[in-house]
This record gives structure tokens, C-alpha cells and sequence, in this order.
């Protein structure tokens, strides 16, 4: 699955499932990425993001705020 944030201000990142985890939780989109040994964690908050994508084989899922 590709995830797409889009931020406020136009910017936009891209993440794809194969090598990073996706959580939406309660204070915004964290990624978790393996960077080596020890994972890269960011988190992501709501008030910076437009919009999230994600897209898939089968399923599609928009979220705006």
C-alpha cells in the first residue's frame, strides 16, 4: 500500500508499506521507517496535514481534515 500525506502549504510525502509502518493515531500520522539497526520514528501532526492518501491493490481510502 503507497501512503501520500499532504500538508498544509502544498508539500507532500510518500511512503510505501514494502519498508514503512503507518499508524494514524490520536496527535497525528507517525511513520516508522528501518534505518539499520534501530528504526527512524516521525510523527506527523494533524494540524500540519491537508489530506492522506492511501491506495492499494484493492482498496483506496481519502481522508481529509
Amino acid at each position: 500500500m503507497r501512503t501520500k500525506i499532504h500538508f498544509v502549504g502544498g508539500e507532500v510525502a510518500s511512503f510505501d508499506s514494502g519498508d514503512s509502518t503507518i499508524k494514524m493515531g490520536q496527535f497525528g500520522v507517525e511513520v516508522v521507517q528501518a534505518n539499520g539497526e534501530e528504526p527512524l520514528r516521525v510523527l506527523f501532526p494533524w494540524p500540519r496535514i491537508k489530506k492522506v492518501e492511501q491506495r492499494g491493490e484493492e482498496v483506496v481510502a481519502i481522508y481529509h481534515f
